[in-house]
């Protein structure tokens, strides 16, 4: 098609059979390339003039940088992407996140353009998840998808969020009872004591820290200090699960903590160290201080994994063997609140809480490393008062 020169810059005329129509094209960078950004079948010179003018606006903010056509599924592929490539996602919480995004809301979502969610319909979906999952579901599922949205907006590919500050109401599912009594504990504790040898159970006691139990298999030789009254600090700095193992690295930066043990918890951390090295030798392997402490050794293994670190769900097999005895169904997590809850009642500070439960980023800053071992030692000494 024949383009004339009009005397104004960067409009032209062409003929169509309807007769006389305008067209703009106006030359910009991006990225060190050389693009062009047209717009034709104008009527009038005022609107060619008018649509010219968006178009300059629109390359002096930057805006053809950014596509806003994109649909959900092409923004999650950019922003997932950015998240594992940037060491923000860990391979646990990329599992997750993709698991909640492909079973509830790539099919729905996947192929609309991300300006065209609707806020109130997107709110009426979410109302119809709380029908079958919990509240805390819900919301958790929510979070991961408005954070896309909401990177979407940051990153200038969305002009606003449609879907933030919904109303999440309430679920027709009874929440889990994650709140674990004294009483409980205590046979939980006792039963624990009776069913599982000295080796087993010193893995279980662990959990009444505070740790994880990715942290509680992830504890190395090398983590270890046993100070001149006869207590262990542990330097929590390695946690490991299915799909993080031994890549030295934690749940999250504030993880990254130390941890002291009372006497007898320290007493059979020792018999386990002994006990870890004994079961080396008897596979004929030679530990070093950057081994993992427990080994595996248990009558069901396979033959291969003998001798080596035990897998991140030996806790949990524990904790189920715990449960069968007692009736009580208490999970290696809910010690984590269980340590919570009993130390703020003994009084201890709930940053000083925070902290010890790798909560607080404030707990590790070079700031404040002189009062660690104090801090920590206050925390476990509270928690063992409240639990005589």
């Amino acid at each position: 098609m024949k383009y004339t020169k009009t005397k104004y810059p960067n409009i032209f005329t062409y003929e169509t059979t309807k007769g006389k129509r305008y067209y703009v094209r106006r030359g910009y960078y991006l990225q060190g390339k050389k693009k062009e950004a047209t717009k034709s079948n104008l009527k009038t010179l005022p609107e060619a003039r008018t649509a010219l003018a968006e178009i300059e606006r629109m390359i002096e903010n930057n805006e053809f940088a950014y596509n806003k056509n994109l649909t959900v599924d092409q923004y999650w592929g950019i922003y997932s992407d950015k998240m594992i490539e940037t060491g923000r996602w860990a391979p646990d919480t990329e599992c997750n996140k993709f698991n909640i995004y492909n079973n509830h809301f790539k099919e729905r979502y996947g192929s609309i353009k991300l300006k065209n969610v609707l806020r109130d319909e997107y709110e009426l979906y979410i109302t119809s998840l709380l029908k079958s999952l919990s509240k805390h579901t819900v919301r958790q599922m929510h979070g991961i998808f408005n954070a896309l949205f909401n990177d979407a907006v940051t990153c200038q590919y969305l002009d606003n969020n449609p879907i933030d500050g919904i109303y999440v109401g309430d679920s027709a599912v009874t929440p889990k009872n994650k709140r674990l009594s004294l009483a409980d504990f205590k046979t939980f504790d006792t039963s624990a004591r009776a069913i599982l040898d000295d080796y087993n159970y010193t893995i279980v006691r662990l959990t009444y820290f505070g740790l994880r139990r990715s942290e509680v298999v992830g504890i190395k030789f090398s983590n270890l200090n046993l100070r001149q009254d006869g207590r262990y600090d542990i330097h929590i700095d390695e946690s490991r699960t299915r799909l993080r193992n031994g890549d030295k690295k934690m749940k999250t930066r504030s993880s990254n903590r130390m941890i002291t043990l009372d006497i007898e918890t320290s007493e059979l951390l020792s018999q386990a160290v002994e006990t870890s090295h004994k079961i080396a030798y008897k596979y004929k392997m030679i530990l070093n201080k950057d081994d993992f402490i427990f080994r595996t050794d248990f009558s069901y293994c396979k033959n291969e994994n003998r001798g080596k670190a035990i897998p991140w769900s030996r806790v949990g097999t524990l904790f189920r063997q715990v449960e069968q005895e007692t009736g009580l169904h208490i999970t290696p997590h809910m010690m984590r609140h269980f340590f919570a809850s009993q130390g703020v009642i003994a009084g201890v500070p709930v940053a000083h809480m925070a902290a010890a439960l790798g909560h607080s980023t404030n707990y590790m800053t070079a700031k404040y490393t002189h009062i660690q071992d104090e801090i920590s030692s206050s925390v476990t000494d509270s928690f063992m008062r409240a639990i005589q």
